[in-house]
Protein backbone atom coordinates (compact mmCIF):
# COMPACT_ATOMS: atom_id res chain seq x y z
CA UNK A 1 0.00 0.00 0.00
CA UNK A 2 1.52 3.19 -1.18
CA UNK A 3 1.87 6.58 1.65
CA UNK A 4 -0.87 8.63 0.41
CA UNK A 5 0.94 11.80 1.86
CA UNK A 6 4.63 11.10 -0.11
CA UNK A 7 3.12 12.10 -3.95
CA UNK A 8 1.82 15.88 -2.38
CA UNK A 9 5.36 16.32 -0.71
CA UNK A 10 7.67 15.22 -3.71
CA UNK A 11 5.13 17.69 -5.56
CA UNK A 12 5.61 20.53 -3.25
CA UNK A 13 9.48 20.00 -3.58
CA UNK A 14 9.25 20.14 -7.12
CA UNK A 15 6.88 22.97 -6.98
CA UNK A 16 9.53 25.32 -4.88
CA UNK A 17 12.46 24.16 -6.87
CA UNK A 18 10.48 25.01 -10.45
CA UNK A 19 10.01 28.36 -8.48
CA UNK A 20 13.77 29.47 -7.70
CA UNK A 21 15.47 27.83 -11.19
CA UNK A 22 12.74 29.81 -13.41
CA UNK A 23 13.89 33.26 -11.77
CA UNK A 24 17.40 32.59 -11.92
CA UNK A 25 17.23 31.19 -15.26
CA UNK A 26 16.05 35.04 -16.38
CA UNK A 27 18.75 36.17 -14.20
CA UNK A 28 21.36 34.01 -15.84
CA UNK A 29 20.52 34.63 -19.42
CA UNK A 30 20.28 38.27 -19.06
CA UNK A 31 23.58 38.24 -17.19
CA UNK A 32 25.07 35.99 -19.63
CA UNK A 33 24.06 38.32 -22.60
CA UNK A 34 25.15 41.35 -20.34
CA UNK A 35 28.41 40.38 -19.80
CA UNK A 36 28.86 37.85 -22.94
CA UNK A 37 29.72 35.35 -21.09
CA UNK A 38 29.57 31.61 -22.97
CA UNK A 39 30.03 30.04 -19.08
CA UNK A 40 27.23 31.83 -17.74
CA UNK A 41 25.00 31.71 -20.82
CA UNK A 42 25.56 27.46 -20.72
CA UNK A 43 24.45 27.71 -17.23
CA UNK A 44 21.19 29.63 -17.92
CA UNK A 45 20.47 27.28 -20.71
CA UNK A 46 21.10 24.08 -18.37
CA UNK A 47 18.74 25.89 -16.26
CA UNK A 48 16.19 26.25 -18.49
CA UNK A 49 16.91 22.31 -19.19
CA UNK A 50 16.55 22.24 -15.40
CA UNK A 51 13.04 24.13 -15.48
CA UNK A 52 12.11 22.01 -18.32
CA UNK A 53 12.42 18.90 -16.27
CA UNK A 54 10.79 20.35 -12.97
CA UNK A 55 7.99 21.08 -15.19
CA UNK A 56 7.97 17.58 -17.31
CA UNK A 57 8.42 15.89 -13.01
CA UNK A 58 5.62 17.82 -11.79
CA UNK A 59 3.29 17.08 -14.90
CA UNK A 60 3.89 13.44 -14.70
CA UNK A 61 4.04 13.32 -10.55
CA UNK A 62 0.46 14.57 -11.16
CA UNK A 63 -0.32 12.01 -13.39
CA UNK A 64 1.24 9.24 -11.74
CA UNK A 65 -1.47 9.74 -8.86
CA UNK A 66 -4.45 9.15 -11.33
CA UNK A 67 -5.76 5.63 -9.80
CA UNK A 68 -5.82 2.86 -12.20
CA UNK A 69 -8.26 1.90 -14.28
CA UNK A 70 -9.55 -0.35 -17.30
CA UNK A 71 -7.34 1.35 -19.63
CA UNK A 72 -4.33 1.47 -17.40
CA UNK A 73 -4.34 -1.45 -15.45
CA UNK A 74 -0.57 -1.03 -13.88
CA UNK A 75 -1.87 2.59 -13.52
CA UNK A 76 -0.02 5.69 -14.84
CA UNK A 77 3.31 5.74 -13.51
CA UNK A 78 5.11 5.48 -16.62
CA UNK A 79 4.56 9.23 -17.02
CA UNK A 80 7.26 9.75 -14.69
CA UNK A 81 9.78 7.16 -16.55
CA UNK A 82 8.92 8.66 -20.12
CA UNK A 83 9.36 12.50 -18.53
CA UNK A 84 12.72 11.88 -17.43
CA UNK A 85 13.91 9.94 -20.95
CA UNK A 86 12.41 13.39 -22.34
CA UNK A 87 14.58 15.25 -19.86
CA UNK A 88 18.11 13.58 -21.06
CA UNK A 89 16.99 14.12 -25.01
CA UNK A 90 16.86 17.33 -24.31
CA UNK A 91 19.74 17.87 -22.24
CA UNK A 92 21.71 15.98 -25.28
CA UNK A 93 20.51 19.02 -27.47
CA UNK A 94 22.10 21.54 -24.57
CA UNK A 95 25.47 19.74 -24.93
CA UNK A 96 25.95 20.12 -28.83
CA UNK A 97 24.93 24.11 -28.37
CA UNK A 98 27.19 24.41 -25.82
CA UNK A 99 30.11 22.67 -27.81
CA UNK A 100 29.41 24.49 -30.78
CA UNK A 101 29.85 27.68 -28.97
CA UNK A 102 32.98 26.68 -26.97
CA UNK A 103 34.65 26.01 -29.96
CA UNK A 104 33.70 29.52 -31.94
CA UNK A 105 34.66 31.50 -28.78
CA UNK A 106 37.94 29.15 -28.29
CA UNK A 107 38.97 30.42 -32.38
CA UNK A 108 38.17 33.82 -31.69
CA UNK A 109 38.23 34.54 -27.60
CA UNK A 110 35.71 37.45 -26.50
CA UNK A 111 36.30 39.64 -23.83
CA UNK A 112 33.65 38.83 -20.53
CA UNK A 113 33.01 41.58 -17.82
CA UNK A 114 34.22 39.06 -15.46
CA UNK A 115 33.06 40.94 -12.30
CA UNK A 116 29.58 41.24 -13.40
CA UNK A 117 29.56 37.31 -14.22
CA UNK A 118 31.24 36.31 -11.41
CA UNK A 119 28.39 37.80 -8.97
CA UNK A 120 25.64 36.17 -11.13
CA UNK A 121 27.16 32.85 -11.43
CA UNK A 122 27.67 33.36 -7.73
CA UNK A 123 23.85 33.95 -7.07
CA UNK A 124 22.87 31.11 -9.68
CA UNK A 125 25.33 28.63 -7.63
CA UNK A 126 23.56 29.81 -4.04
CA UNK A 127 19.40 29.14 -5.69
CA UNK A 128 20.79 25.95 -7.25
CA UNK A 129 22.14 24.46 -4.11
CA UNK A 130 19.24 25.82 -2.30
CA UNK A 131 16.94 23.94 -4.68
CA UNK A 132 19.00 20.90 -4.75
CA UNK A 133 18.59 20.63 -0.72
CA UNK A 134 15.04 20.86 -1.67
CA UNK A 135 14.64 18.28 -4.16
CA UNK A 136 17.18 16.04 -2.00
CA UNK A 137 14.06 15.49 0.64
CA UNK A 138 12.48 13.61 -2.27
CA UNK A 139 14.93 12.08 -4.64
CA UNK A 140 14.29 8.11 -3.26
CA UNK A 141 10.32 8.48 -4.12
CA UNK A 142 11.12 8.18 -7.81
CA UNK A 143 13.43 8.30 -11.07
CA UNK A 144 11.46 11.28 -12.05
CA UNK A 145 11.86 13.28 -9.12
CA UNK A 146 15.26 11.62 -9.12
CA UNK A 147 15.78 12.89 -12.50
CA UNK A 148 14.95 16.64 -11.26
CA UNK A 149 17.34 16.30 -8.64
CA UNK A 150 20.36 15.41 -10.73
CA UNK A 151 19.98 17.90 -12.97
CA UNK A 152 19.74 20.80 -10.43
CA UNK A 153 22.61 18.96 -8.75
CA UNK A 154 24.50 18.67 -11.71
CA UNK A 155 23.89 22.99 -12.30
CA UNK A 156 25.01 23.40 -8.98
CA UNK A 157 28.11 21.70 -10.04
CA UNK A 158 28.01 24.11 -13.45
CA UNK A 159 27.83 27.10 -11.14
CA UNK A 160 30.86 26.62 -9.80
CA UNK A 161 32.38 26.02 -12.95
CA UNK A 162 31.40 29.53 -13.88
CA UNK A 163 32.21 31.54 -10.57
CA UNK A 164 35.70 29.70 -11.02
CA UNK A 165 35.85 31.10 -14.81
CA UNK A 166 34.56 34.77 -13.36
CA UNK A 167 37.85 34.80 -10.93
CA UNK A 168 40.11 33.58 -13.24
CA UNK A 169 39.19 36.16 -15.93
CA UNK A 170 38.94 38.78 -13.41
CA UNK A 171 42.53 38.19 -12.58
CA UNK A 172 44.37 37.41 -15.24
CA UNK A 173 42.06 38.43 -18.31
CA UNK A 174 42.82 35.19 -19.91
CA UNK A 175 38.86 34.76 -21.25
CA UNK A 176 39.31 31.85 -23.20
CA UNK A 177 38.70 30.06 -19.53
CA UNK A 178 35.37 31.01 -20.28
CA UNK A 179 35.52 28.53 -23.09
CA UNK A 180 37.26 25.60 -21.54
CA UNK A 181 35.20 25.97 -18.34
CA UNK A 182 31.76 25.63 -20.68
CA UNK A 183 33.30 22.45 -22.32
CA UNK A 184 33.75 21.30 -18.70
CA UNK A 185 30.35 22.15 -18.07
CA UNK A 186 28.84 19.98 -21.10
CA UNK A 187 30.44 16.71 -20.76
CA UNK A 188 29.02 17.48 -16.77
CA UNK A 189 26.10 17.55 -18.34
CA UNK A 190 26.33 14.59 -21.30
CA UNK A 191 27.67 12.34 -18.28
CA UNK A 192 24.60 13.06 -15.76
CA UNK A 193 21.69 12.95 -18.87
CA UNK A 194 23.55 9.79 -20.60
CA UNK A 195 22.62 7.97 -16.75
CA UNK A 196 19.23 9.27 -16.91
CA UNK A 197 18.48 8.25 -20.45
CA UNK A 198 20.13 4.60 -19.56
CA UNK A 199 17.89 4.15 -16.78
CA UNK A 200 14.66 5.62 -18.06
CA UNK A 201 15.05 3.21 -21.52
CA UNK A 202 15.80 0.19 -19.48
CA UNK A 203 12.52 1.03 -17.51
CA UNK A 204 10.74 1.76 -21.01
CA UNK A 205 11.99 -1.27 -22.83
CA UNK A 206 11.01 -3.64 -19.55
CA UNK A 207 14.46 -4.68 -18.69
CA UNK A 208 15.75 -6.33 -16.07
CA UNK A 209 15.46 -3.33 -12.98
CA UNK A 210 18.97 -2.79 -11.74
CA UNK A 211 19.93 -4.99 -8.78
CA UNK A 212 18.08 -8.14 -9.81
CA UNK A 213 19.75 -11.10 -11.65
CA UNK A 214 17.12 -12.96 -13.44
CA UNK A 215 19.73 -16.44 -12.90
CA UNK A 216 19.72 -15.88 -9.26
CA UNK A 217 15.81 -15.48 -9.42
CA UNK A 218 15.95 -18.77 -11.34
CA UNK A 219 17.94 -20.67 -9.06
CA UNK A 220 15.89 -19.71 -6.00
CA UNK A 221 12.81 -20.70 -7.54
CA UNK A 222 14.35 -23.99 -8.42
CA UNK A 223 15.76 -24.48 -5.17
CA UNK A 224 11.57 -25.37 -4.21
CA UNK A 225 11.11 -28.56 -3.34
CA UNK A 226 8.77 -29.78 -6.24
CA UNK A 227 9.77 -27.74 -8.83
CA UNK A 228 11.09 -29.67 -11.73
CA UNK A 229 11.51 -27.14 -13.98
CA UNK A 230 11.34 -22.99 -14.61
CA UNK A 231 11.01 -21.31 -17.92
CA UNK A 232 9.52 -17.92 -19.41
CA UNK A 233 10.77 -16.14 -17.05
CA UNK A 234 10.55 -12.47 -16.99
CA UNK A 235 11.20 -9.47 -14.44
CA UNK A 236 10.38 -5.72 -15.13
CA UNK A 237 9.08 -2.57 -13.66
CA UNK A 238 6.46 0.10 -14.14
CA UNK A 239 9.34 2.46 -12.47
CA UNK A 240 12.13 1.76 -9.88
CA UNK A 241 10.59 2.21 -7.13
CA UNK A 242 6.63 1.02 -7.85
CA UNK A 243 5.76 -2.30 -8.89
CA UNK A 244 8.48 -4.52 -9.92
CA UNK A 245 6.95 -7.62 -11.61
CA UNK A 246 7.82 -10.78 -12.75
CA UNK A 247 5.70 -13.86 -14.50
CA UNK A 248 7.02 -17.28 -15.13
CA UNK A 249 6.09 -21.00 -15.64
CA UNK A 250 6.89 -23.73 -13.51
CA UNK A 251 6.60 -27.86 -14.10
CA UNK A 252 5.67 -29.41 -10.73
CA UNK A 253 5.94 -32.90 -9.39
CA UNK A 254 2.13 -34.41 -9.26
CA UNK A 255 2.12 -34.75 -5.37
CA UNK A 256 2.85 -31.02 -4.59
CA UNK A 257 0.56 -28.82 -2.41
CA UNK A 258 0.35 -26.11 -4.78
CA UNK A 259 -1.66 -23.30 -3.09
CA UNK A 260 1.07 -23.59 -0.30
CA UNK A 261 4.59 -23.80 -2.67
CA UNK A 262 2.84 -20.44 -4.20
CA UNK A 263 2.52 -18.82 -1.20
CA UNK A 264 5.90 -19.34 -0.59
CA UNK A 265 7.41 -18.68 -3.67
CA UNK A 266 5.36 -15.03 -3.47
CA UNK A 267 6.88 -14.24 -0.22
CA UNK A 268 10.23 -15.03 -1.10
CA UNK A 269 10.56 -13.17 -4.57
CA UNK A 270 9.20 -10.17 -2.39
CA UNK A 271 11.73 -10.41 0.49
CA UNK A 272 14.65 -11.37 -1.01
CA UNK A 273 14.22 -9.46 -4.50
CA UNK A 274 11.54 -6.73 -4.16
CA UNK A 275 9.39 -8.05 -6.67
CA UNK A 276 5.59 -7.60 -5.51
CA UNK A 277 3.67 -8.82 -8.13
CA UNK A 278 3.95 -12.45 -8.89
CA UNK A 279 2.12 -14.27 -11.58
CA UNK A 280 3.32 -18.11 -11.88
CA UNK A 281 1.56 -20.31 -13.92
CA UNK A 282 1.61 -23.92 -12.70
CA UNK A 283 2.34 -27.18 -15.38
CA UNK A 284 3.14 -30.55 -15.17
CA UNK A 285 5.45 -32.05 -17.87
CA UNK A 286 4.56 -32.50 -21.36
CA UNK A 287 2.53 -29.29 -21.21
CA UNK A 288 2.20 -27.32 -24.39
CA UNK A 289 4.64 -24.30 -24.65
CA UNK A 290 3.50 -21.01 -26.95
CA UNK A 291 5.90 -20.14 -30.22
CA UNK A 292 6.99 -17.58 -27.79
CA UNK A 293 7.93 -19.00 -25.24
CA UNK A 294 11.50 -19.69 -24.16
Amino acid sequence: MHKEHSPPKSIMHLQMALGITVSFFVIELAGGIFTNSLALLADSWHMLNDASALTFALIAAWIAQKPVDLKKTFGYYRAEILAAFLNGIFLWIIVIFIFYEAIMRIQSPAEVKSLDMFIIASAGFVANGISAIILSKSREESLNVKGAFLHVLTDTLGSIGAVSAGLIMYFTEWYQADSLVSFLLGILIFYSSSKLIRESMNVLLEGVPRGINVNVVEQKIMGFKGIKEVHDLHVWCMTPTRICAMSCHIVVETNVDRKKLISNLITTLKEEFGIDHTTIQIEEEGYPKAVSEH
